[in-house]
């Protein structure tokens, strides 16, 4: 699961193996994408991106395919 969480220094994006704050929720949303496709890819199964109250429903993102 990737989770990202409104804090007072913007966007907080926490995954597996990745922990950052970004300034712009369009950052936040990318690096969200990039980590749950990463974390998808190396376990082979599908991985949740949770998003904070009012962004809409989480996603679940599915590992890339060679």
């Amino acid at each position: 699961m990737v989770e990202i969480t409104l804090v007072d220094a913007g966007f907080h994006v926490r995954g597996s193996s990745f922990d950052e704050t970004f300034n712009s929720r369009f950052k936040a949303m990318m690096a969200a994408h990039a980590v749950a496709l990463g974390d998808a890819t190396a376990t082979g199964s599908a991985v949740a991106i949770v998003f904070p109250e009012g962004w809409g429903d989480s996603i679940l993102i599915e590992p890339r395919r060679p």
